[in-house]
């Protein structure tokens, strides 16, 4: 059987179970010492250490790390794991309120361990990646490959909420623009449930809908109507989550927000040089900063441009896609103001709010998919130099080897031959493996670097 004959589905599944096999056989491999002695001088163990009440992580000449229920509960998995125990009441600390609810719920009535989530999470993100999918009528092979270039995929693979979030939107995606009103309801009402982004997606559907009523020169009344129709899961999902955490002793009504001054978030004005936790998580932050962000603002300032301009007489709504490429910009666009704005400068957690969701994949599969204007691939290259100039030093990470390697294959397919765009892939697939490994590993001995 061929490769193009082989149905969309099936070649997904066939994807997947190779690229988790290549990360367990790659982590495997060097949790074996004669394997690990070989390849130490280039390959980075760290490990968690206490002392006089500080924690920091130290790095070691040690092999990698067998997985087990205990050493899955780092970072946000073990207030996720307490939450699923204690709905929010002691022993979980105040700041256990900055995570919601549906992800621990889920975990408590699955009963599984950790180990057991985390494959759970894994076959999630797999189940909203073929949704997704479903949105384009023919997606050439080679794009199923570059989805496994993402850098950080290994979010899929803990027991962190991501997945959830991401077939919950996923779902609500698909029902948005397939015009099933109750499917995108349902996806984006659990999504909002999710995580901590329904104050993001609430703007962003504010500006989709005043854009196209600016295209389509309708009334008022017809925006009030949209943008009610657009937010009333998202508003649903928060209240549903305030009501949960309130009855579950919360003081606050908002108590969420509250808690995230835990991270020391409050309203500041941007800090430049950006900093942040590790420079693992910077090698994958800057590069999508630099390249991305200045070139989505100028287009969507080119979108509300091209409302503006067009003829009185003349009524062309935003069609679906149009309207779901503008929410996903938007949705990029606003975690990095939210960051510039609250984090006073340091950019942590920036790079897994942005890539791991289904907006960015949607990005990524519909740029893949269209065909760009010379003028968009000219200023995208000067942030590709200006980028590369920028993260110099972070180079000798892998992230920020595939984050290069992925953005190029999106902007510039159709400058390369099959067998050069194919290559590419496979080249950064294979650093992907050894970056996904190596941030799990890191995950595993609870090093600080992985966020």
């Amino acid at each position: 059987m061929q490769l193009k004959n082989i149905p969309r589905w099936a070649l997904w599944v066939i994807l997947m179970l190779l690229f988790t096999a290549s990360v367990g056989v790659c982590h495997g491999l060097l949790r074996n010492d004669r394997v690990y002695s070989v390849v130490q001088r280039w390959v980075k163990t760290y490990e968690m250490q206490r002392h006089d009440g500080t924690v920091s992580a130290y790095q070691v000449s040690k092999p990698y790390t067998r997985p087990n229920n205990e050493n899955m509960l780092h970072f946000d998995a073990e207030h996720y794991q307490l939450i699923k125990k204690y709905l929010y009441l002691p022993p979980c600390p105040p700041c256990s309120y900055a995570f919601f609810p549906l992800f621990p719920l889920l975990w408590r009535l699955t009963h599984l361990g950790a180990i057991g989530i985390s494959a759970v999470n894994w076959i999630l993100f797999g189940l909203g990646m073929l949704l997704l999918l479903q949105l384009f009528k023919k997606v050439p092979r080679w794009e199923y490959l570059l989805l496994f270039c993402m850098p950080y995929l290994v979010i899929f693979m803990i027991p962190y909420t991501e997945a959830l979030f991401f077939v919950c939107i996923s779902l609500g995606i698909l029902g948005f623009v397939k015009d099933r009103y109750w499917v995108y309801f349902l996806g984006f009402m659990l999504g909002a449930m999710t995580r901590s982004a329904g104050n993001i997606i609430v703007v962003a559907w504010v500006i989709v809908d005043v854009l196209n009523m600016i295209y389509s020169k309708g009334s008022l009344k017809r925006l009030v109507a949209d943008i009610t129709k657009h937010l009333l899961p998202v508003v649903i999902g928060i209240a549903a989550v305030v009501l949960f955490q309130h009855s579950h002793g919360a003081e606050h009504w908002f108590q969420y927000v509250v808690a995230q001054g835990e991270w020391g978030k409050e309203l500041s004005l941007p800090v430049w040089p950006f900093t942040n936790w590790s420079v693992e998580n910077e090698s994958v932050t800057n590069p999508l900063l630099f390249i991305l962000t200045i070139p989505a603002l100028v287009w969507l300032g080119s979108v509300l441009i091209g409302g503006l301009r067009k003829n009185r007489q003349e009524k062309s709504a935003l069609d679906t896609m149009q309207q779901l490429r503008i929410l996903s910009v938007l949705f990029f666009v606003g975690n990095v103001l939210l960051a510039l704005f609250t984090q006073k400068g340091c950019m942590y957690s920036l790079s897994r709010l942005l890539t791991c969701t289904p907006f960015f994949v949607f990005l990524l599969l519909d740029f893949a998919n269209s065909e760009i204007k010379p003028l968009w691939k000219w200023m995208i290259g000067l942030f590709f130099v200006l980028a590369a100039v920028l993260c110099f030093n972070l180079f000798t990470y892998i992230g920020c080897w595939v984050v290069f390697l992925m953005l190029a294959l999106v902007f510039y397919h159709s400058h390369m031959g099959q067998r050069v765009k194919l290559t590419a892939c496979l080249i950064t697939i294979f650093l992907n493996v050894l970056w996904t490994a190596y941030l799990f590993n890191n995950f595993l001995t609870g090093s600080w670097i992985f966020t």
